[in-house]
């Protein structure tokens, strides 16, 4: 009698509801198995592991964890005491050696959470001036209105081939006194100046804040194939982490001094209530497989955006590059044509399982383009030779060739081992 009390069976006759859902559910898994053989160009975003996966599916979703601390006295939510070093340890330490810094704080839920409560945190009062990057010259579409809606005075200035006009910027630090200068470079094909601004930030202001924002980059700074904004003087860095990092879709703050730390954390206790404890627990298992393989990672992302970019244009593709120049990152650009042919030629590479990204207002680059990211086809072990097939694949989508389907599937085949474990999950 228990038992059937506890337990809610269907009735034998199935409800329309009931079986609406079954039908949901059918085509959730199709898609589903169909995402799971694709092949992501998408550079905005990445695969999780198998085992930065299973924490997603578990009771630890649902709870609540704040003591970060580890108080024994501050046990008030209990849901995730038993794991809490996947949190305080896992995530944090890993982050940290991968960084150098010496404060990381997981608690951002987004690459935009994490923006915000840098603002927050580090401009001070409403009333004062940050500085950011031109959305024009590739910043964030967002950065501007955001430090608007938090009452700040915004300044932006342009950037070109990864350098910031160092004219603008020392007129805005001389007159203005900007209280932040928020450095975020979102499409990027070229590695961001940070020492040149951070200099120039020391001789004209040296009370303002310098963070840098690298939600794109993250994985590659992390991977030592691109400079450590902490290495170059900025005050902070930090961003998402589930673009050329491989985690979940969270944040992340970091640096090296106690107070930035402070004011980080003062502003995300205020801003941040549920961060989210599982896709915390998913960061951790995805920090500690990059300790392990993240070097390597980030080294073949960018020869594999370089590579990439040739062999397109080898074979006739558009592709973006400035006097010859196509990447320093894991971000390529390929023009295809207006924007119904651009369109078109998306929709035959998806029929082929091959999904890219479609940009209309990329700097410098008039009307629609592919915004192509390398980072995930690396991440599931792609190298050259996928790429090879990858190329193909453009090629017939481009003469029309009929889809069969198979296109990602003769891709995966041509990739090697991934840059995470296969056997602990």
């Amino acid at each position: 009698m228990a038992t059937e009390q506890r337990t809610r069976r269907a009735p034998a006759t199935e409800t329309s509801s009931a079986q609406c859902i079954r039908e949901v559910l059918a085509g959730f898994r199709r898609c589903e198995n169909a995402a799971a053989e694709s092949v992501n160009l998408v550079p905005s975003e990445n695969r999780l592991s198998p085992l930065a996966r299973l924490p997603l599916r578990s009771d630890f979703y649902n709870r609540y964890f704040f003591n970060d601390g580890l108080d024994p006295d501050f046990w008030q939510f209990r849901g995730g005491q038993q794991v809490a070093e996947l949190e305080t340890e896992l995530a944090v330490h890993n982050l940290a050696q991968l960084s150098g810094a010496s404060h990381v704080n997981v608690r951002p839920i987004s690459g935009m959470s994490a923006m915000m409560i840098a603002m927050a945190g580090l401009a001070g009062p409403p009333g004062g001036t940050v500085v950011s990057i031109d959305s024009a010259s590739g910043g964030h579409y967002a950065t501007e209105d955001v430090a608007r809606r938090l009452g700040f005075r915004s300044r932006c200035v342009p950037v070109v081939r990864g350098s910031v006009d160092t004219a603008l910027l020392t007129r805005f630090l001389s007159e203005d006194q900007p209280r932040l200068v928020y450095l975020d470079f979102q499409n990027c094909r070229w590695e961001l100046d940070v020492a040149a601004v951070s200099a120039l930030v020391r001789e004209h202001s040296p009370d303002t804040l310098l963070h840098v924002d690298c939600s794109h980059t993250l994985g590659l700074v992390l991977g030592g194939a691109m400079a450590n904004p902490l290495d170059q003087g900025a005050d902070s860095m930090g961003g998402s982490t589930h673009k050329t990092f491989p985690g979940p879709h969270k944040g992340v703050l970091m640096t090296r001094s106690d107070t930035v730390r402070d004011r980080l954390r003062d502003a995300q206790f205020r801003m941040v209530s549920s961060h989210h404890f599982a896709e915390t627990m998913a960061l951790g298992f995805a920090a500690a497989e990059f300790a392990h393989f993240g070097r390597a990672y980030a080294r073949q992302v960018i020869a594999n955006a370089r590579f990439l970019g040739e062999s397109l244009h080898e074979a006739g593709f558009d592709v973006v590059t400035d006097d010859g120049h196509i990447t320093e990152t894991h971000q390529l650009w390929v023009r295809i044509g207006d924007a119904a042919a651009t369109t078109a030629f998306s929709q035959r590479l998806f029929e082929q399982g091959i999904r890219v990204n479609v940009q209309v207002d990329l700097p410098g680059v008039p009307g629609p383009a592919l915004r192509l990211g390398v980072n995930e086809l690396t991440f599931v072990g792609g190298g050259p030779e996928a790429l090879t097939a990858l190329v193909d694949e453009f090629s017939g989508a481009r003469a029309g060739r009929t889809a069969d389907g198979k296109g990602a599937q003769r891709v995966r085949d041509a990739c090697g081992a991934p840059y995470h474990f296969t056997d602990l999950a």
